[in-house]
């Protein structure tokens, strides 16, 4: 873990502050966070508002079920005693599951000389930094889970390789045959009118707990629409114009424009494996310290009849 700089002056100034950001207690080997600290950065990561509210599963393999039996209906039977239940008599997690295979991905941050320099003497360095890269870990996770389309991660420039790294919540509802699909124009109908026929193709057994997930921006037309003034106050959660029909509207910056889902959010469900690496090393010619965080992650939607996608 031994940092050596070329410039001799520069070494007072950092060498003690970088061995500390990641020491030996942290890693196993291979650069391979230790369960604690792991556990410490997913934590972070899942608790950006939106992932709090959604299903977040820890993985210990690259492919895992996750049952959804919380969400299935008429799964009661009676079987004679001394009888063993039959196949179709179990509850089905094919039907009320799905079945996460994460990926990996990698996040490369850079702390500056500068920024170093500067908190050399700040007790609460490590602390910073870990919020702040847990902060960017879930800020494109919640990006990729709204806009990827994709995993095989093929694209002209980064942005599109970044679209294609997972298919997000958009794109598995559809891609299910059995997710229900709904044509809107809200520029010609309306939000009111689109909103509704959106409700009115949700499957019955989900509609009560299932919100409308809209991008910010089409929330805040939906609330125009309403002809009611919006206000910093008036566009809280709990606003009237962030309901419709008295159903919770989840306004997201990073869903698409045009685009809704509705479903329960305890539907949507997001995966990361408990491994993750994390290594450092200083450049001393781009005088940063330079972090290398690498995890896999996946997206489904655990009952793809209980969610409508309209787009």
């Amino acid at each position: 873990m031994k940092i050596t700089l070329k410039s001799g002056e520069e070494m007072d100034d950092v060498v003690a502050l970088a061995k500390s950001l990641i020491g030996p207690a942290d890693l196993a080997v291979g650069g391979v966070l230790n369960p604690k600290a792991a556990a410490r950065l997913i934590q972070l990561v899942f608790k950006q508002e939106f992932l709090s509210k959604i299903t977040t599963e820890v993985l210990t393999s690259l492919s895992q079920e996750v049952a959804a039996l919380d969400m299935a209906r008429r799964q009661m039977v009676r079987v004679p005693e001394g009888q063993r239940p039959d196949e179709g008599e179990f509850a089905s997690a094919g039907v009320y599951g799905c079945i996460l295979n994460v990926l990996p991905i990698q996040l490369f941050p850079s702390v500056k000389l500068s920024t170093l320099r500067a908190n050399k003497d700040n007790p609460q360095i490590l602390s910073m930094l870990e919020t702040s890269f847990g902060d960017a870990i879930s800020r494109d996770l919640v990006d990729l889970g709204f806009n990827g389309v994709s995993d095989d991660n093929v694209g002209a420039n980064r942005e599109a390789k970044f679209l294609r790294l997972n298919k997000g919540w958009v794109q598995v509802a559809r891609d299910a045959a059995d997710t229900p699909k709904v044509n809107i124009d809200p520029a010609t109908d309306g939000w009111i009118e689109s909103l509704t026929s959106i409700v009115n193709a949700a499957d019955d057994r989900a509609r009560r707990d299932s919100v409308l997930i809209m991008n910010e921006a089409d929330a805040d037309d939906y609330g125009r629409e309403l002809g009611v003034p919006i206000t910093g106050v008036a566009m809280r959660a709990e606003s009237p114009l962030r309901r419709f029909e008295g159903r919770p509207i989840e306004a997201i910056g990073d869903m698409p424009r045009g685009k809704v889902l509705f479903t329960p959010l305890k539907n949507l469900v997001h995966g990361i494996h408990t491994e993750v690496k994390r290594d450092k090393a200083y450049d001393g010619r781009a005088r940063a310290l330079e972090y290398t965080f690498d995890m896999a992650v996946d997206y489904e939607i655990a009952v793809k009849r209980y969610t409508v996608l309209a787009e």
